[in-house]
């Protein structure tokens, strides 16, 4: 059902009711009044004929009062009228039949009742006067406000009906095209506007509406016009970073064979030079060769992890399911093959597995626990640590060693290309090894740090496809609290 007939119906049902109550207390006092009034003529014929009746009786001259009772049935309401003495002996009646006989019965009926009057003077009774009065002047009555009050009803319920269906459908028009402006809307257009005037309720919503839709459309209009700059802007990095990476491969390249190149001479000719000449060379000569050849290598080296840093930078991430305890005891063997003097005392945790590139967290674990081996080289009992902790729901993996560690307020240099906390002489390398890790982290979407203690040795935590949780920080009491756990096992 349509609103404007809602509206309709609740109005008429309302109407109604209200007409209803007018009406009956409205025929209800008619018929009250007409009831006082028949009742009223009746008991003025009682008091006019109970006066003559009662002389009658005190004279029993019932010829003088047989007269006036037998013309009461002329009243189209009295039907029969009776007087009867003490002896309850009918001594004048309206009809003659009743005359000397015993007062019947006196039953009322549905169209006519009866109405009696005893008589007495102060001797005492007289006897009684009885009248049967018709009901058809009240049953009139009732009719024709039954009849007055349904046609009443019926003009009002059809003006009622009319005004209901009229108001209806006049609020519900404007309504109309709230609801048409609002499906306009809901469609994309942003131009239509419902044009309600006025100082009611419909028309402030519709004044508010129309605002709102001018707002919209001002503020859709705006950010066309920002989406159609940030577009241009993307586009124009997009050019700027094809460009840039044109340039980096441009730059790799000479680094792989421009630079290579003359290094690989310089390097050539000392070689030749200290063994060709060696005899002819003093010892200052030969320590100059020397430390042209070790800065001819340490170059290649660097120039080795640039390639690699930069090879992480643009190589292809291909997700798969890891077993990192196995990466890192593979790793852990290959260091023991290499230096078999050594007796380190490793601990991974196993079954430790992640998601990432095979190659690319190969690489972080081998220069973590590669790093962890080389600076554990001076201890007498070294022990290296791998393994995880769940953090504020994020799982934290990490590598813990007791090694010479570093100085805290020096580590926001430990992840920057070629800076080392140091000396080369005392831990060789090129410093691009922890660069390439934080690369390869923050490609898995992941987080890097480390902390170190004061008594020496070092920890490095990482996260993969996730941020470092929070509260997380170097040297914090919830990093204290992961070197402790890491410490445990060994």
């Amino acid at each position: 059902m349509s609103l404007k007939y809602r509206i309709a119906l609740v109005i008429f049902v309302l109407e109604a009711l209200m007409m209803t109550a007018v009406l009956w207390q409205t025929l209800g006092h008619a018929i009250d009044s007409s009831n006082r009034q028949i009742k009223a003529t009746e008991q003025a014929a009682l008091d006019i004929v109970s006066n003559i009746a009662r002389v009658a009786l005190l004279d029993e001259d019932f010829d003088r009062v047989q007269g006036y009772i037998e013309k009461l049935p002329r009243n189209p309401n009295i039907l029969k009228a009776l007087l009867v003495d003490e002896r309850d002996i009918v001594v004048a009646s309206s009809t003659f039949a009743d005359l000397g006989e015993t007062l019947p019965p006196l039953r009322d009926s549905n169209t006519d009742h009866w109405s009696t009057l005893a008589l007495s003077n102060p001797a005492g009774d007289l006897g009684v006067l009885a009248v049967q009065f018709s009901d058809q002047a009240r049953l009139a009555s009732y009719r024709g406000a039954l009849n007055q009050g349904i046609t009443i009803a019926a003009i009002g319920m059809s003006l009622i009906a009319v005004f209901g269906v009229g108001f209806g459908y006049l609020l519900t028009l404007r309504l109309q095209r709230l609801a048409h402006a609002t499906e306009e809307i809901s469609r994309g257009n942003y131009s239509v506007r419902t044009g309600l005037r006025g100082r009611d309720e419909i028309a402030r919503v519709g004044a508010a509406f129309d605002k709102m839709t001018r707002i919209i459309a001002a503020e859709r209009q705006a950010l066309a016009d920002a989406n159609r700059e940030l577009d241009n802007r993307v586009k124009a990095r997009t050019r700027d970073l094809e460009q840039a990476n044109l340039e980096h491969k441009a730059f790799a390249y000479a680094i792989s064979h421009d630079l290579r190149a003359p290094l690989r001479t310089l390097s050539g000719f000392s070689r030749a030079l200290s063994e060709d000449y060696a005899e002819q060379l003093d010892d200052t000569a030969k320590d100059y060769l020397s430390r042209i050849q070790n800065g001819a290598q340490s170059m290649g080296e660097l120039i080795e992890g640039l390639l690699k840093l930069s090879r992480v930078s643009q190589a292809e991430i291909n997700h798969e399911p890891l077993d990192l305890s196995a990466l890192c005891n593979e790793l852990v063997d290959e260091l023991r093959r290499q230096e078999p003097e050594r007796n380190v005392v490793t601990d991974i945790q196993p079954e430790v597995h992640a998601e990432g590139d095979r190659h690319l967290l190969r690489d972080v674990l081998s220069n973590l626990i590669g790093n962890a081996w080389k600076f554990t080289s001076k201890e007498a009992q070294a022990r290296i640590h791998f393994g995880t902790r769940q953090t504020n729901g994020a799982t934290v993996y990490y590598v813990e060693d007791n090694g010479a560690g570093f100085d805290p307020s020096y580590a926001d240099k430990l992840f920057t290309p070629f800076q080392r906390l140091h000396h080369a002489r005392d831990f060789p390398g090129a410093g691009i090894g922890l660069s390439t890790v934080r690369r390869i982290i923050q490609r898995h979407a992941g987080c890097l740090w480390a902390s170190s203690g004061a008594g020496g040795g070092a920890t490095f935590y990482f996260t993969l496809q996730s941020p470092r949780p929070d509260g997380v920080a170097e040297n914090d009491a919830v990093t204290q609290d992961l070197n402790s756990a890491a410490a445990g096992p060994m």
